[in-house]
């Protein structure tokens, strides 16, 4: 099962831009990734490279164990290529048959795939994000994978895997004309007892039959779980978009919701202090009526003693 991780193309003039910020982004542990993404997208949108945003877009969170087999990759690169030079000899095995060779070999594989995934664990601890034991067991599957799977392999030589992987086969595809490498000299029949007949090549035909049925099977299986694999990676990206741009909607809703809040507030503010003056106005208002009221019955009195004495004169 082929993870198809982020690539860039030499083409793309904004490849160099995207393998930085892709580096970086898949050196972290999976728990920061989405926030270092979106600012890295921001930060693209806000230089006006809106293709390079929505390919920082698209880059997928990885799986906790494809973070390990990435931190292998970035820190433990020789130690990382030395176990996947096994997979030559697991095929070479594999084709010829040999099943010394083969089993040795697996030992071997067993032994270095333990080894780096105790690795991983401690380099995830340095990191600050320690790996559970489910976790490494889930990194031996893509090591395991790996070494099966050319494409796997260079997959997480880059650094960027974003998938758990598994295998479960025994190693490369065997080769259905394969034939087993001689183990020992036939043993000589006693004297005594003449040893049966055998049809060597009818064994080794009807090895190569079940050898090819089995192969048949497997790929059927390999086939069916791609496809599988293929719809789920399409639900899961309708997903991813359908959930980013919710998110984006989200966003956006908040921020006018904070908007319309401070205006709101403002609003409110202004209602209370023109409220206030309002009070102060009509209360100033009454006290003008009522002066008014005295000054015209002042007013009044006066000209009626006016009157009064003129009358008099």
């Amino acid at each position: 099962m082929a993870d198809h991780s982020p690539t860039t193309s030499a083409e793309d003039p904004d490849s160099a831009g995207l393998a930085a910020v892709a580096d970086e982004l898949y050196g972290l542990p999976p728990d920061e990734f989405i926030g270092a993404r979106d600012a890295a997208v921001a930060s693209a949108r806000e230089r006006g490279d809106r293709e390079l945003a929505k390919a920082i877009g698209r880059l997928r969170r990885p799986t906790r164990a494809a973070w390990l087999a990435n931190l292998l990759a970035r820190h433990r690169t020789a130690q990382l290529d030395g176990l996947l030079g096994l997979a030559t000899g697991l095929a070479d095995a594999q084709r010829t048959l040999d099943g010394a060779a083969l089993r040795q070999l697996s030992s071997k594989r067993h032994q270095l795939v333990a080894a780096m995934a105790r690795e991983a664990g401690r380099l995830a601890q340095e990191a600050g994000d320690p790996a559970a034991e489910s976790v490494l067991r889930d990194l031996q599957g893509i090591l395991d994978a790996a070494l099966a799977r050319p494409e796997v392999a260079e997959q997480v030589r880059a650094g960027r895997l974003t998938r758990t992987l598994s295998y479960t086969g025994f190693g490369p595809e065997t080769d259905p004309d394969a034939v087993p490498a001689p183990r020992h000299a036939p043993e000589e029949p006693s004297a005594g007892e003449p040893e049966p007949a055998r049809d060597t090549e009818a064994d080794d035909r009807a090895r190569s039959e079940r050898l090819r049925a089995e192969r048949d099977r497997r790929a059927e299986a390999l086939a069916a779980a791609e496809d599988e694999e293929s719809q789920a990676r399409s639900a899961q990206d309708s997903a991813d978009s359908a959930r980013d741009d919710a998110a984006g909607a989200r966003d956006d809703a908040r921020h006018r919701v904070a908007e319309l809040t401070a205006e709101l507030e403002a609003a409110r503010e202004r209602e209370r202090t023109t409220a206030s003056t309002a009070r102060d106005a009509e209360s100033a208002a009454k006290s003008a009526a009522r002066a008014v009221g005295v000054a015209a019955s002042r007013t009044a009195r006066a000209r009626a003693r006016l009157e009064e004495l003129e009358n008099e004169l």
